[in-house]
């Protein structure tokens, strides 16, 4: 299981909260179209002292 470390804390996450897929709107290379696609895992963070309730990886 792959971990992220909280951006705002440092404490370490497994605990994915959703996945989902994100790109640009519009991309172009040379005049053709180009389909770039990013999947994105947002984590919770576990420290309840930590006003990061999730964050991206």
């Amino acid at each position: 299981m792959e971990r992220a470390a909280c951006p705002a804390c440092g404490t370490p996450s497994s605990r994915v909260h959703s996945r989902y897929v994100r790109g640009p709107a519009d991309s172009a290379v040379g005049g053709r179209p180009v389909l770039i696609e990013l999947q994105v895992r947002p984590f919770c963070c576990r420290e309840r002292a930590c006003g990061q309730a999730t964050f991206a990886e």
